[in-house]
């Protein structure tokens, strides 16, 4: 539940709170960027593949992640905003145009490099590309995107090994010197994965355990294969894991119903797990409590506060003296609350609509 609802509070607010008024002028634009490009056409799954410019550097994600599993190297996910100037101008300009980047970090990384000027997402630019738009999106929700310019450094899989948030290089050699600060992160991950490779059964569940526990809530998004692994492997539950790896799985699907702007199946997601018999009290009372938050986030509606204190109602009764259980009773009484005034304002307009319809026959 964390994941989905951590990516959810990113795409809706961008992290605002956190740096400022630089990072809320971001979280503002991202979010008009956001709801632009999906109330555009569904996100596109099968996009041409993107060819990168001189010096290697993709402007498509999905581009740069198939040459990255195919090259084997790892990748860098620039996130630039460059009608704002600044660190960005060094890093498009002083960096991934210099002529030395692809000697330089080429061997070793794909690189791309997504901006997220507000010209290019104007209808009225002679670069609009709506699919393009919607995929870019898309990345920067699943990656969280922050205030330009930022970059994550990636396994070839996509897997975040870091989020390098502020970038004062200007040349090439100034940012491998910021990349060497990493090594240490880069060589256990690898090893990491080395090993997740190279073991099976319980050993390789335990493994990709290791691997999603020392991954940031936010990015185990990327980590959807390897957590469907966890279920495949133990059909048993011998770990006592695949509990809380159907509960990723949820999360993963409610994000992509999400993107889909399909919230009644983010709802289904995590309804669909309480029929397993391998998840805990702990486990159901979550996923209750993620469905009746979804539901809160859709339209208000009489149908819909009835299902959400449903959903809360059921988190609290699984373990009434369980801390979730306290948070659920103070939010049932509020929404309680929202249920008696909405159906207050529904009678009064059935009312209305009554006599003046009564009003209508007589004359």
């Amino acid at each position: 539940m964390k994941e989905f609802l951590t990516m959810n509070k990113n795409c809706i607010a961008a992290r605002a709170e956190k740096n400022g008024k630089a990072k809320k002028s971001a979280a503002r634009f991202f979010a008009l960027a956001l709801a632009a490009a999906f109330l555009t056409a569904a996100l596109s799954s099968c996009a041409k593949r993107v060819a990168p410019d001189a010096n290697g550097v993709y402007s498509d994600f999905d581009s740069a992640l198939k040459a990255a599993q195919k090259s084997g190297k790892k990748i860098l996910l620039f996130f630039t905003k460059l009608e704002d100037g600044g660190f960005n101008e060094s890093i498009v300009n002083g960096v991934l145009g210099a002529a030395d980047y692809k000697e330089l970090l080429g061997g070793e990384f794909e690189t791309c490099r997504i901006d997220y000027s507000r010209e290019r997402f104007s209808k009225k630019s002679e670069n609009f590309n709506e699919a393009q738009n919607d995929r870019d999106m898309k990345t920067a929700v699943i990656y969280g995107a922050e205030n330009p310019p930022s970059v994550l450094l990636l396994t070839k899989e996509g897997y975040v090994i870091s989020n390098i948030t502020y970038i004062p290089a200007k040349s090439p050699k100034e940012f491998l010197e910021i990349i060497e600060v990493d090594r240490e992160n880069i060589a256990a991950l690898e090893s990491l994965l080395s090993e997740i490779e190279k073991a099976r059964g319980l050993d390789r569940v335990a493994k990709i355990d290791e691997l999603y526990e020392k991954t940031a809530t936010n990015y185990r998004y990327q980590l959807r294969g390897l957590s469907e692994q966890v279920i495949k492997l133990d059909k048993k539950n011998k770990s006592g894991l695949v509990g809380k790896y159907l509960l990723a799985r949820a999360s993963t699907k409610a994000m992509d119903a999400y993107l889909r702007r399909e919230p009644e199946k983010a709802v289904e997601a995590y309804l669909e797990p309480l029929k397993s018999k391998f998840l805990s009290v702990e486990e159901k009372q979550r996923s209750y409590f993620a469905a009746a938050y979804i539901t809160g986030n859709n339209s208000p509606s009489v149908e819909n506060s009835k299902k959400i204190i449903g959903y809360l109602t059921q988190a609290r009764d699984l373990n009434p003296d369980s801390p979730l259980a306290e948070r659920c009773k103070f939010l049932l009484e509020r929404q309680e609350r929202i249920l008696a005034g909405q159906e207050e304002t529904a009678a009064k307009k059935a009312a209305e609509e009554s006599e003046a319809a009564a009003e209508n026959g007589a004359e």
